[in-house]
């Protein structure tokens, strides 16, 4: 339990082998075509433009619609691109068999705090893969067309960045930083799309909410945010290039806001100018659901629906993701108006049918391995194994003082298990949730796991609040008593969906009962915190579990409660995840995605997009003092870095730097280590610098007693700076490096300097 297991990926590659073999045989097949486009051997683009050929205007235009209808006549089957796979896929908006259970991985933030592209990638393999069977048995129950939920293309990744920590969808990203964004979406997107048919898509992914989102939720549909060139280079744009350029993503998703005046589903700059023209987009572009009718009724940047379709088709908006029609009952007015030429049309139909083509859709089964993925691997055992190794990879230990974690559960004979999140359920699987087979709550997890032990414990379960929002102290008592009589205090607090959720920031605090005050914004809601206060007051031996997607401030927390573990919203197995970790089965190596500010004071309004106005915006940014800081993680063991060395002290402006550190595992256990690169530039006069930037990580596990080198190469790249008008350039000057478990300064973090000599050079020099 304490490894890495490789089964999981060597399971999937016994799969691919199969479906490899599946292919070779099909080959053998004759398959008469009825039209050219129906042949498989034609390349693509002649297979698209013949089936466009024969469209009528109308059936065009339906085809750009979120639930395209058939077309008989073609031999054609109704496609719903409706289908969200966040963390596994969702259940929102289908219509299931009693049979049909699958996996449920922790949140995207949770993930964030794994660092693990390997496990990312795998994530997005096993989410394909159960996607695909969920789509065929759906289109087997369906005479052929596809139904909601069980599209072959998918909405996710979302690689907004959390810039505010109120947002309410900050738990579906990977965290703050444009490097881990970029990786670990890089890597997830890759896992869906990618497999052993080089000719199809496994799955369709898709990059969003393009470009500048991150709340506020409640006016989002109407919202205008205003970033400058140099926010949008620096912050909001990385993780989308990467999904264009490294991840080859099949589709994006403008999101319902605007940026610097334009609707992002409406705007030729991000949408033909930004993702096409500059960064080499090919793919199809699908618009949020509802936004091309909001661009005329939420943001009134055109007065009718008519003109809404059209900016938006013009803009490269491609499909109509409303739940109203609006492409279909407007774009044939604004055809006839001359307000969008049938070529447009065309343009976003290429695009679309080009997706579909490479998902197989068109091809015969024979000719399409994925259509043969075997019904038993939903919901699999390998499936499950690797849902449980990315529950225990979230898991960040916050604080551990005299190392009371880890539990030895045979000296334990009483514990107490307390607070709303203890035995919540659904709460473990945050928003866009799938259907598991199983949840196992924090309470059962620690419950089963003590029931091996010598003494067998009694666990004792006290809610203290019957629900997050915790007003009334009606529970304290009880919970107090057993905390008194217990061993050691299990306290598992935090929020959930009714908190934070899509369309709903943590903008308020709750009250409690007590003192008719409400709770800190960014804190433990209502009387939250006054619980742990009277429990560690009658026994101070607690661990705090926090169950969350935004960070949660707990200032008194981490000044009174000696162990604390962040465990995200974890997934269907979260509650073993953490039973492992309390217990020592698992030493935790997860490490903090996003800062944790000590108060509300700490942030700008959540409608300021400005990342630098004062006290500024993530770890990047930020002059204060946080509670903890990003990349912050402890562990049941001790790392030791040393002789950090580089491979060139002086650098020409287009040079790469190798950095080359030792790490050791000076502690009793195995342990996963995050590595962690920082660059500090020099700072320069007329734009904004970072204080320092994360330009690389590396997740490894160490025996007790062992040692490894770790290098990472820093390309020209990572080194540049984005000036005012949003262009990338190296800068001569010193840089300062550090690497190490942490943030610099630190005990853990090693720190060195090179230099770049010569003149200022803009970065496309250096990539020609």
């Amino acid at each position: 339990k304490m490894f890495k297991s490789d089964q999981p990926t060597l399971i999937f590659s016994i799969a691919g082998l199969c479906l490899c073999l599946c292919f070779i045989i099909g080959t053998a097949q004759a398959q008469p075509f009825q039209f050219p486009f129906q042949d498989y051997r034609l390349p693509l683009d002649d297979r698209v433009s013949d089936l466009i050929g024969r469209l009528s205007l109308i059936e065009k235009i339906n085809q750009t619609w979120s639930v395209a209808p058939a077309i008989p006549r073609l031999g054609i089957y109704a496609y719903n691109w409706r289908a969200n796979c966040l963390h596994g896929w969702s259940e929102s908006g289908g219509k299931w068999l009693p049979d049909e259970k699958w996996t449920v991985f922790p949140e995207p933030i949770g993930l964030g705090a794994s660092f693990d592209e390997q496990l990312m990638r795998l994530v997005g393999i096993v989410t394909a893969d159960e996607g695909r069977i969920l789509h065929q048995r759906g289109v087997e129950a369906n005479n052929g067309s596809s139904l909601e939920a069980r599209a072959l293309n998918c909405f996710a990744p979302n690689v907004n960045l959390m810039r505010d920590p109120r947002w309410g969808r900050g738990q579906e990203t990977f965290g703050e930083d444009p490097l881990v964004i970029s990786r670990l979406g890089t890597a997830y997107t890759r896992g869906m799309q990618e497999g052993s048919d080089p000719r199809h898509l496994k799955v369709a992914a898709c990059g969003k909410h393009y470009a500048v989102h991150s709340g506020p939720e409640a006016i989002r549909i109407e919202f205008n945010a205003n970033a400058s060139l140099h926010d949008l280079f620096d912050t909001y744009f990385p993780g989308f290039i990467a999904q264009v350029k490294d991840a080859k993503v099949a589709t994006f998703m403008p999101a319902y806001s605007g940026v610097n005046g334009y609707p992002d589903a409406a705007s030729p700059y991000l949408l033909t100018k930004m993702l096409r023209e500059t960064w080499g987009f090919d793919g199809a572009v699908i618009s949020d659901n509802g936004a091309v009718e909001w661009v005329d009724t939420a943001h009134h940047f055109v007065d009718t629906k008519e003109k809404a379709a059209a900016v938006c088709i013009n803009a490269g908006c491609d499909m109509d993701l409303g739940g109203d029609a609006i492409y279909p009952d407007y774009l044939p007015k604004a055809v006839a108006d001359r307000l969008v030429s049938e070529s447009t049309l065309d343009r976003a139909l290429t695009r679309l049918f080009s997706v579909r083509f490479k998902l197989g859709e068109f091809d015969p089964d024979w000719y399409v391995p994925y259509r043969s993925i075997p019904f038993n691997m939903l919901n699999s055992v390998a499936h499950q194994q690797l849902n449980l190794q990315s529950a225990r990879e979230t898991l960040v230990l916050l604080k551990n003082d005299k190392n009371l974690l880890p539990l030895n559960p045979d000296t334990l004979r009483r514990v107490a298990v307390i607070g709303p999140n203890a035995n919540a359920s659904g709460t473990l699987l945050g928003n866009y949730q799938g259907r598991p087979s199983e949840i196992v709550t924090l309470l059962q997890g620690i419950q089963k796991r003590l029931s091996n032990s010598a003494n067998r414990a009694t666990v004792t379960y006290q809610t203290g609040c019957k629900h997050v929002t915790c007003f009334s102290t009606d529970g304290f008592a009880d919970a107090v008593a057993a905390a008194k009589e217990a061993d050691v205090v299990i306290a598992v607090m935090g929020i959930d969906q009714y908190i934070e959720a899509e369309g709903k920031d943590r903008t308020k605090g709750y009250p409690c009962s007590l003192d008719n005050i409400d709770s800190a914004v960014l804190g433990l809601p209502g009387c939250q915190n006054q619980l742990l206060e009277q429990v560690y007051a009658v026994n101070p031996r607690v661990v705090l579990v926090l169950i969350n997607g935004g960070p949660l401030s707990v200032p008194w927390s981490h000044d009174n409660i000696p162990a604390i573990i962040e465990a995200w919203y974890p997934g269907a197995l979260g509650g073993t995840a953490v039973a492992e970790a309390l217990f020592g089965d698992y030493n935790p190596g997860g490490k903090m995605p996003m800062t944790v500010y000590k108060s509300l004071s700490d942030v700008p309004a959540l409608t300021n997009y400005n990342m630098t106005y004062p006290p500024g915006r993530t770890y990047r940014y930020f002059t204060g003092q946080p509670l903890y800081r990003f990349g912050h993680g402890l562990s049941y063991t001790n790392f030791t870095y040393s002789h950090i060395r580089l491979a060139q002290s002086t650098i020409a402006p287009c040079g790469r730097v190798n950095v080359t550190v030792t790490l050791r595992n000076d502690g009793k256990l195995y342990g996963d280590e995050v590595a962690q690169l920082y660059i500090t530039a020099p700072r320069q006069n007329g734009f904004p610098t970072p204080i320092l930037s994360l330009k690389g990580f590396e997740r490894v596990g160490l025996i007790a007693g062992g040692q490894m080198d770790i290098s990472f190469e820093v390309l020209p790249e990572a080194l540049s700076l984005v000036d005012n008008q949003g262009d990338r350039a190296i800068y001569p000057g010193t840089y300062h490096v550090s690497v190490g478990g942490a943030q610099p300064p630190s005990s853990s973090v090693l720190e060195t300097q090179f230099r770049v000599t010569g003149a200022v050079t803009p970065l496309y020099k250096c990539q020609a």
